[in-house]
């Protein structure tokens, strides 16, 4: 069962999607999610199709996308 959850764990790392630096002004299309470039928090797309701090996770945590989605895990 060890060995399954290191897969699984490897598996996840290496399909994550690297983040996105918001001070890249990087345009979206609301609504739209991504994982911060250090995997601290979330950015949320705004109206303006600007990328926004959306939060951060809680300690002991990062972001990580789960089916295209990021959440704190």
């Amino acid at each position: 069962m060890k060995y399954f959850t290191i897969l699984v764990l490897i598996t996840a790392a290496l399909a994550t999607p690297y983040g996105v630096d918001p001070s890249d002004d990087q345009q979206c299309t609301p609504p739209a999610y991504i994982c911060k470039s250090d995997f601290s928090g979330w950015l949320v797309c705004n109206v303006d199709g600007t990328f926004l701090d959306g939060g951060n996770c809680p300690p002991g945590t990062v972001c990580q996308y789960i089916n295209d989605l990021p959440y704190c895990i």
